[in-house]
Order: structure tokens, then C-alpha cells, then sequence
């Protein structure tokens, strides 16, 4: 299967995340010659990233790619069976997406001291902190976000972190988890295993090679 994208953004992490967890052999490749080439525009006519070609099937936005891997591929579901569990996993990944991870990108454009718009900061500041208060509240505290089993919930987290730990310190926020006994626990259970630690430490190492435009 080839993935197109790179490892740091969160979308294509997620994609990763659920290929590296099921065991399905993959390629990560950034598409030759960028993103609107005809040959990609075929591939995803919306021109970003992911999008996959596993065979004869290609797909992109990650929500999708990542349904598509857990329903083909049935070892190491990471939807839940039951209704109730697997909605609870769902809501923890969008809250994570939507409520966390969204305010944070927004503060990416703020990073430079001589440019920022401190009104812009605050709001998105205090978003981030109403959306890892609700987290806290769902969090199960056993493990994983959803459960004792890896989730949909860790795949949309994971690189939802990465990024709340990159760019909070830089507006203030040296822990972002100070305070919330749950998260706390879970963020240090995802900076322990191997799967979750992995892809943390190959975004890390992509923003620090990463220039704007490239």
C-alpha cells in the first residue's frame, strides 16, 4: 500500500498509526513533483494529504483511509464492536481532533513573537484548555484513551499531542497536562510504548527538518 504524505502531518499520522498497529505493509512517499501534479490530482483531486492506493482502490482524507483500513484488514480491530464502546472511542477521537488539535494548529501561524496576535492566542489558548478538561472527563484510566485496548481514540490523540506538547510551551503552557491526573498517566503511557513513542519521535524529527513551503 503506498501512503502519500508525510510523517508530520497529523492526518497522515493517523493513516500510519492504524497501518503500523493492523501490521500492514506500507510505502510512505511524498508525491513526485507536489501535490498538483496531474498524476496526484487523479489521486486526490483536492490536492493534500494522505490519500493511499492500496491496489486498485485509492482513497484520501484520513477519517476515511482509516475506516477502510480497520474494516479490510479485521486483525487488531480498532473500532470497537459493541455501540456503546465503540461511540465512546469515536467522541474521544473527535474531541481530541475538533477541540484540541484544531485550536493548537491555529496557534502555528502564531509562533513568531514580532507577528502574533495575542487576542488570537488567548481565545485559542483557553480552547485547548476547555477541550483537555472534557478529555480528562472521558479518558477511561485504564491504558489506552477509550479502554485497556488500543483505539481509534489513540490514532487521532497521538499526533494531536505531538503537536499540543510542540508549540503550547512556546505560548506559555510548559505542561499541558498539569492538573489532569488522567491525562497525565495516559501521556506518559504514550511516550512509553513502542508504537506511540515511534511515530512521536519521527514527527519530532520532521518539524526539526521542516521548512514553510517545502
Amino acid at each position: 500500500m503506498d501512503v502519500y504524505g508525510m510523517i508530520l502531518s497529523p492526518y497522515v499520522a493517523r493513516v500510519i498509526l492504524t497501518a503500523r498497529h493492523k501490521g500492514i505493509k506500507h510505502k510512505l512517499k511524498m508525491p513526485e513533483g507536489g501535490l498538483k501534479t496531474p498524476e496526484y490530482l487523479a489521486i486526490n483531486p483536492l490536492s493534500k494529504i494522505p490519500a493511499i492506493k492500496d491496489g486498485s482502490t485509492i482513497l484520501y482524507e484520513s477519517g476515511v483511509i482509516v475506516d477502510y483500513l480497520d474494516l479490510k484488514y479485521k486483525k487488531k480491530r480498532i473500532v470497537p464492536s459493541s455501540a456503546k464502546d465503540a461511540a465512546k472511542a469515536r467522541l474521544l477521537a473527535a474531541v481530541f481532533a475538533e477541540y484540541v488539535q484544531g485550536p493548537t494548529l491555529a496557534l502555528f501561524r502564531q509562533r513568531d513573537p514580532a507577528t502574533r496576535d495575542q487576542k488570537i492566542v488567548e481565545e485559542k489558548l483557553a480552547e485547548v484548555g476547555r477541550g483537555l478538561d472534557v478529555i480528562e472527563k472521558l479518558l477511561s484510566g485504564k491504558g489506552w484513551a477509550a479502554s485497556a485496548k488500543f483505539t481509534i481514540a489513540d490514532v487521532y490523540a497521538v499526533p494531536c499531542w505531538f503537536f499540543v506538547s510542540a508549540l503550547l510551551p512556546q505560548f506559555g503552557m510548559a505542561d499541558p497536562a498539569a492538573g489532569r491526573k488522567k491525562l497525565s498517566k495516559y501521556i506518559a503511557k504514550l511516550k512509553k510504548e513502542k508504537l506511540t513513542s515511534a511515530i512521536m519521535g519521527e514527527m519530532g524529527e520532521a518539524m526539526k527538518n521542516f521548512r514553510p513551503g517545502q
